[in-house]
């Protein structure tokens, strides 16, 4: 796992939804992890709207800042890239949960999609 410096946490938190989803992507994959929080309930579930949705973050450090100031009760958690793929979206895809992928804040929030288009997102990353 790659570690980043407090210029690079800047540098990336500033990136636009879209452009933190394509980095995300590739830090997943590259680093064959994600980070998602977890507390003494479980796995974080999000409500958007009549959906529930998982929020995932390329860095634990992303996911420290996220929980902090909404989750308090919450820490990151590693997930594994072969689980994620291979359980965890799977799963989602026949339950209906949403991927929230790398938010970063109430004014930019990231990208959400059905577990089947992550997945599809996943495998074209790992072709290229």
């Amino acid at each position: 796992m790659s570690q980043l410096s407090s210029d690079e946490f800047v540098e990336i938190s500033k990136l636009q939804p879209e452009e933190r989803f394509d980095y995300a992507l590739t830090a997943m994959v590259e680093n064959r992890e994600l980070w998602g929080l977890f507390g003494e309930n479980g796995w974080l579930l999000l409500q958007a709207e009549e959906d529930a949705c998982v929020p995932i973050w390329p860095h634990e450090s992303f996911a420290k800042a996220w929980e902090k100031d909404d989750f308090p009760d919450c820490t990151p958690k590693k997930i594994d890239l072969d689980a994620w793929l291979n359980q965890w979206l799977p799963g989602m895809q026949k339950n209906g949960t949403l991927v929230l992928v790398f938010p970063i804040g109430d004014d930019e929030e990231g990208i959400m999609l059905e577990a089947s288009e992550v997945l599809a997102c996943f495998a074209e990353q790992m072709e290229q």
